[in-house]
């Protein structure tokens, strides 16, 4: 006979959400599109319409997107109103192709942010991609010096670059707007 006992009460449960802001062109200020990443007992998904990542070019437009999403946020609660993140892509790209180390953690963020973003729309990186970006989140974990890293592991910062913006275009491909 299983001996599992159930608690009472019972653990509540952890859910929240946190703005995200993203920004592709470097000379824009400040975050350009939006989504809210909600945590569930630890496990972060972006919200989602039809298994496509919500975004939103306004935070004032979160509580709408939040409303249209269908992955089981929407009565999460409190509704963030500040800035937890910003996936700043076009500056992790500059760190990708010319820095030596990513000193302030952007290039992490990016793969970090868009690994949770793939596998919420069930996408696979291609093989290639996955395993320089799988690589360096390893790497990057430990130090922030990557340039030596590539080097030593027979990796181009063009195969680096190029699995980024693959990553980019995947999300827009499977992504959904409000505003």
């Amino acid at each position: 006979m299983n001996n599992q006992f159930v608690t009472f009460p019972p653990k509540a449960v952890s859910r929240e959400l946190y703005l995200i802001g993203f920004r592709l062109d470097p000379t824009a200020e400040g975050p350009q599109f939006y989504t809210l990443i909600g945590v569930d007992d630890g496990s972060e998904c972006p919200i989602t319409r039809g298994n496509r990542i919500l975004f939103f070019r306004k935070p004032d437009d979160a509580l709408k997107a939040l409303a249209a999403s269908d992955n089981g946020f929407r009565d999460v609660r409190p509704l963030p109103t500040e800035l937890e993140l910003l996936c700043d892509v076009g500056e992790a790209l500059y760190v990708a192709n010319t820095e030596k180390a990513d000193n302030d953690g952007l290039l992490f963020e990016v793969i970090a942010v868009f690994d949770d973003l793939l596998r919420a729309v069930k996408l696979n990186v291609p093989d290639e991609y996955a395993a320089v970006l799988g690589a360096l989140a390893g790497r990057l974990r430990d130090t922030p010096e990557f340039a030596g890293f590539l080097e030593e592991n027979g990796l181009s910062r063009e195969k680096l670059e190029d699995a980024l913006m693959w990553c980019v275009g995947a999300v827009s491909v499977k992504s959904s707007w409000i505003g």
